[in-house]
């Protein structure tokens, strides 16, 4: 059977052998795992056992698993992570397997990331639709958005008016888990507060303090050029304890993007095309557009080299002129400004 995620919560009766979650969508993967997991304890499964495919996982873990109930439950929940959504010859035959003949009093749950047209069409795949349950959650289309949005006020309490679904549209559109958090973050607000604040303008007013300094703000000001605002972020978010690791490591993502772009471009393809293609988002559209009208594709290849010797800097495999790693990011920052450093 298959279903969407969003129809987890609704479906009734026993839990089927073999579930498997997966999607473009993380926030709603991960919600209709949690909504499962409740399921699966008011049913009697008490037992859970957590495991994740990752480089060396022994298969045989899971069917050991399956075989080793407690003395204390009644009931198993085995979860498996399954980031890549690619589980090989052997997992594939043994996640068939469970589907067709799962073991008495135990259900398994797989989390999994993208799984494409071709994997869909594999025999553990379809097995798992037959005999088991296949809930997926494909990529949230900007014009759904603010229906998600209106959705998750609803569901929250608020009121979904036109200025609160366009603050929320023009701030996280095309990610929902800082949208969801947002929301979330104004319901505790609007529960605090006393009469006196308008739902706007409190909303107004988190938004503006919750995305000051915020690392995603820092990148779009780099890729913008503007030199001014990316010294001072980059200041705010070094004062305010954010790890100079983690600004790297998004820092260097959002220039291998823009590799990608830029070569897809200088390779004649059209830039709606592209960001189309590459799923830029409408309201990053024109901070990108900038980005490479001011670098060509051997400018962001250079920057991508030049953030891969940050990398190995903080990791310790080569030396650095500064004394400071946060310098460093400094100087790639102003770099992809268009400023000479």
């Amino acid at each position: 059977m298959r279903l969407d995620c969003g129809q987890i919560a609704r479906r009734s009766g026993p839990l089927a052998p073999v579930t498997l979650l997966f999607g473009d969508e993380p926030l709603l993967v991960e919600e209709a795992s949690d909504q499962l997991r409740a399921v699966a304890i008011e049913q009697g499964y008490t037992e859970r056992t957590r495991l994740m495919v990752e480089k060396g996982f022994d298969w045989n873990e899971l069917i050991e698993s399956g075989q080793s109930l407690s003395l204390f439950a009644e009931r198993r929940l085995i979860e498996l992570r399954l980031p890549t959504g690619k589980p090989g010859a052997e997992g594939g035959a043994i996640l068939a397997g469970l589907a067709e003949n799962p073991p008495e009093d135990t259900i398994v749950i797989v989390i999994s990331g993208r799984i494409d047209s071709s994997g869909q069409k594999t025999k553990w795949f379809k097995t798992v639709e037959k005999h088991g349950l296949v809930a997926a959650a494909p990529e949230l289309k900007p014009e759904a958005f603010p229906g998600w949005l209106k959705q998750r006020m609803t569901s929250r309490g608020l009121q979904p008016d036109e200025e609160s679904i366009a603050l929320l549209s023009y701030y996280f559109e095309g990610n929902l888990l800082a949208a969801a958090q947002e929301i979330d973050r104004l319901q505790l607000l609007m529960g605090e507060t006393g009469d006196g604040i308008s739902q706007q303008e409190m909303l107004r007013e988190s938004v503006s303090d919750n995305t000051r300094f915020n690392p995603f703000n820092f990148i779009d000001a780099c890729v913008q050029g503007d030199s001014k605002r990316t010294l001072r972020m980059l200041d705010g978010l070094r004062g305010e304890g954010e790890p100079s690791a983690l600004v790297l490591f998004l820092l260097a993502k959002e220039i291998r993007n823009m590799t990608l772009l830029a070569w897809e471009i200088n390779r004649g393809a059209r830039q709606d095309d592209v960001f189309r293609r590459y799923r830029v988002w409408k309201n990053r559209q024109r901070v990108v557009a900038a980005g490479l009208r001011r670098h060509g594709y051997d400018s962001w290849r250079s920057m991508l080299r030049q953030a891969a010797r940050l990398d190995k800097i903080m990791k310790g495999r080569a030396t650095s002129e500064s004394h400071d790693v946060w310098f460093d990011i400094e100087r790639l920052s102003l770099r992809i400004c268009g400023t000479q450093v």
